[in-house]
């Protein structure tokens, strides 16, 4: 697991910014074929539902979804992540969602902000099923809210790295546990 990467804030004139990012990787072994578990993993909405903090995933054209991940900075601010994206396939192979860039514009409130998602499902047969090697990668550029843009920026870069590092540990941890109770709940309505 490799936590945080952070990139320099972005220069702007109006606004500063937090840049920060993560990745983390997962192991899922089911038993069941690799063309079932393949099955399962392609109903991206579903899937990416199982996310801890996930407030929605829907369609909005073809291979295409948006995910909306809400959160709170720990002062009492409510955000919300979005991240538009797209299914690529090699049938059988894998499943990869790399970001996309025609979603529709959002009607929320409060702070929001778009953010970069990519992820990629490997699908290995195994005597006993299938493994599954699961890799999830965020960007986020967080506006800072006017209430903290007086503190220096390397302190809020750094409790940002920490905040993430905590988010993306919590997230891999909640979705392995949600996707391997519900793919065999799923998988039993199958057969």
């Amino acid at each position: 697991m490799q936590l945080p990467r952070s990139a320099n804030p972005p220069v702007t004139t109006h606004e500063r910014y937090i840049d920060l990012g993560g990745e983390v990787s997962h192991i899922f072994h089911f038993g069941a074929p690799l063309d079932l578990a393949y099955e399962y993993f392609l109903d991206v909405p579903a899937v990416f539902r199982l996310l801890p903090d996930a407030l929605d995933c829907s369609g909005y054209g073809p291979e295409r979804y948006r995910l909306i991940v809400g959160a709170t900075d720990g002062h009492g601010h409510s955000m919300a992540a979005i991240f538009d994206l797209q299914l690529q396939i090699d049938p059988g192979r894998v499943i990869r969602i790399v970001p996309a860039h025609d979603g529709p514009r959002h009607t929320l409130s409060g702070l929001v902000f778009p953010g970069a998602l990519s992820a990629e499902a490997v699908f290995f047969p195994e005597p006993s099923g299938t493994m599954v090697e699961y890799t999830v990668s965020i960007d986020l550029s967080i506006p800072i809210p006017s209430v903290l843009r007086l503190m220096p920026i390397s302190f809020l870069q750094a409790l940002g790295e920490r905040s993430m590092e905590f988010k993306m540990t919590h997230m891999i941890n909640g979705f392995t546990r949600n996707i391997t109770r519900d793919f065999y709940v799923w998988a039993a309505g199958e057969g």
